[in-house]
């Protein structure tokens, strides 16, 4: 019988690890899935980051389009975006209209100075209403 109940004990320890542990992954994975605004991000340290921004301007300089994006606080970031990313994923560029004003998602590096675009996740744009290009 004392053998049985120590089984028992066991097995409700485990079960609570279990449990504990698959909640604690699914709270990180929730938690690290969010985005952060611009305004945040100018307090992080350089990694990679999901942020939301406000498109206030953009050009065309070399090979990458800069986006200025702006926070819920005003603050501002350049967002350097492949030209080559956005005519794979959306088709060439100057048949791609970007709103001024619009919300922009998107992934990539924050070296503490500027955002490095390696995925936009929402855009502001529209591209002549194309779908989007298959890659």
């Amino acid at each position: 019988m004392k053998g049985k109940k120590n089984n028992n004990v066991k097995f409700l320890i485990l079960s609570f690890s279990m449990f504990v542990l698959f909640a604690a992954v699914g709270l990180y994975a929730t938690s690290s899935s969010s985005y952060l605004d611009i305004s945040e991000l100018l307090h992080k340290r350089p990694g990679v980051y999901m942020v939301r921004g406000i498109v206030d301007s953009w050009k065309v300089e070399g090979n990458n389009l800069v986006v200025v994006l702006k926070g819920k606080d005003g603050s501002k970031v350049l967002a350097y975006v492949p030209i080559s990313y956005i005519e794979r994923k959306y088709g060439p560029l100057n048949q791609v209209i970007i709103n001024k004003g619009g919300e922009m998602v998107v992934k990539g590096y924050w070296n503490g100075k500027t955002f490095e675009v390696s995925d936009i996740l929402k855009g502001c744009h529209s591209a002549y209403q194309q779908p989007t290009a298959s890659t």
